[in-house]
């Protein structure tokens, strides 16, 4: 039996998806996110400052790499 990854308690089932499947939904829903809900792309301009200031902290990121995804 799998276990959870946060509580370390037993996972009887879960949603089977392939992982790169789930890099593909995860990154449409990232663009998605960040050309349309996102205002820092279009009040910061360089994109170092961009990452480092705001999307290192940005909570759709944090859900994705919780996924597994690299962001």
């Amino acid at each position: 039996m799998a276990k959870c990854k946060f509580c370390g308690q037993g996972v009887r089932s879960g949603p089977v998806f392939h992982t790169g499947c789930w890099e593909q939904r995860a990154n449409k829903v990232m663009e998605a996110c960040c050309d349309e809900y996102c205002r820092w792309p279009r009040e910061v301009k360089d994109r170092r400052d961009l990452i480092e200031l705001h999307c290192s902290e940005c909570v759709v990121a944090e859900l994705l790499r919780m996924g597994g995804n690299e962001v």
